[in-house]
C-alpha cells in the first residue's frame, strides 16, 4: 500500500511540475510573441491572431501554474493582523482558512468536471479567431482546482495536526532541551547516525533538525531532502561559513547556531508552515547580522541562493534581525 501511495505521491508531484514547465513556456512564448506583434505591426506581416492568442496564454499560464506555487508558499498573505494573534491561535486561524478554501476549490472542481462533460456532450464551440470545443476551455477550472483543493488540504491539515520532529545529535542534553523547548511538536530523538537512518526509514515526520558534528549531519541532509523534509542544521562545533554554505548547497532550509537554542520554536515553526523559500527568508532576516558578525559582511555575497533573503534583509533592515 505504502508503494502505491509513493507512486501516486510521484505522479501527483510530476504533474504539477510539468504544468508550471509549460507555463513557464507559455511566458516565454507569450513574450516573443507581443515584441513580434509590436514589431511588425505596421507592416504587411502583422500578426492578427497575437491578441486572442495571448489571453489564451495568460489564462493557461495561470492555472497551469497556481497549484504549484500554492504548495511552495509563493502566494502573497496580508497577515498584519493574524500576526498579533498568539502563535497556537495563529495555527487555528491558518488552519480553518485554508480548510474553508480547500472546501471551495473542491466544489469548484465538481463544478467544473460537471460543466465541462455538459459541454462536451453538447458539442457546444469556442468561436472567435479560433474555433476548438469549449470543454477544453472550461476543463482548465476542475485541473486547477483539483491541485488547489489537495494543496489547501495539505497546509489545513499542516496546521491543525500535532507535527512529528526528528532531531539527531550525539549529546543527550541538547537532545532533552529541544524536547523542552517543542512542547507543541511530538519530538522524536536518535543520538547516533545509524538509528537516525532507521527511523527517517521507518517513520513519517514533518521535519528534520539536524546536528552537523557527531552524527554525520550532512550525509543525513542528503536523506532527508531526498524524503522532501524541511531540514534544519544545529550547530556549535561546526560554526563556520563554509559549513553554512554546504548546508544551504544540500537543502538545508535553516541554520542555527546552538548559542540560539532557546529560539529554536520560532525557526521550527517557520520550516513546517511556509514554504521552503519563505523561511529561507524568514531565516535570513532573523540572523542575517548575527552571521554577517560572526563571518563578517561579506559572508553570503557569491551565493544566488541568498538573493531573494537579502532583498528582503535590505528591503526591511529593522526586522527581526538578531544582534
Amino acid at each position: 500500500m505504502k508503494r502505491i501511495i509513493r507512486i501516486l505521491v510521484k505522479i501527483y508531484d510530476g504533474t504539477l511540475n510539468l504544468l508550471l514547465y509549460v507555463a513557464v513556456g507559455l511566458i516565454l512564448f507569450l513574450v516573443v510573441l507581443v515584441c513580434a506583434s509590436v514589431f511588425v505591426r505596421r507592416t504587411p506581416y502583422a500578426i492578427g491572431w497575437a491578441v486572442e492568442a495571448s489571453e489564451y496564454i495568460l489564462l493557461l499560464m495561470t492555472f497551469f501554474g497556481t497549484g504549484w506555487v500554492l504548495k511552495n508558499g509563493g502566494h502573497i498573505n496580508v497577515d498584519v493582523l493574524v500576526n498579533l494573534l498568539p502563535k497556537r491561535a495563529q495555527k487555528l486561524y491558518q488552519g480553518i482558512l485554508y480548510s474553508i478554501v480547500a472546501a471551495l476549490c473542491f466544489v469548484f472542481t465538481i463544478i467544473g468536471i460537471s460543466t465541462a462533460w455538459e459541454a462536451y456532450a453538447s458539442g457546444t464551440m469556442q468561436v472567435k479567431v479560433y474555433t476548438f470545443p469549449k470543454w477544453i476551455l472550461i476543463s482548465l477550472i476542475p485541473l486547477a482546482g483539483f491541485f488547489l483543493f489537495v494543496e489547501s488540504l495539505k497546509i489545513a491539515w499542516r496546521h491543525f495536526a500535532r507535527k512529528a520532529i526528528l532531531v539527531v545529535d550525539d549529546e543527550k542534553d541538547i537532545l532533552e532541551t529541544i524536547r523542552a523547548l517543542l512542547t507543541d511538536y511530538r519530538v522524536d530523538t536518535a543520538l547516533n547516525f545509524q538509528t537516525a537512518v532507521t527511523k527517517l526509514k521507518e517513520k513519517v515526520y514533518d521535519a528534520v533538525i539536524l546536528d552537523i558534528m557527531g552524527v554525520r549531519g550532512l550525509d543525513l541532509l542528503r536523506m532527508s531532502t531526498e524524503k522532501g523534509l524541511p531540514t534544519m542544521m544545529l550547530t556549535a562545533h561546526a560554526m563556520n561559513a563554509g559549513a553554512l554554505k554546504e548546508s544551504m548547497q544540500g537543502g538545508a532550509v535553516s541554520f542555527v547556531p546552538k548559542e540560539k537554542l532557546d529560539e529554536i520554536g520560532v525557526y521550527v515553526d517557520d520550516i513546517v508552515t511556509v514554504g521552503r523559500k519563505e523561511a529561507r527568508i524568514r531565516f535570513y532576516l532573523r540572523l542575517g547580522s548575527y552571521f554577517d558578525h560572526r563571518f563578517g559582511s561579506e559572508w553570503d555575497r557569491a551565493e544566488t541562493f541568498w538573493l531573494e533573503a537579502r532583498k528582503a534583509m535590505d528591503a526591511q533592515p529593522q526586522q527581526g534581525t538578531s544582534k
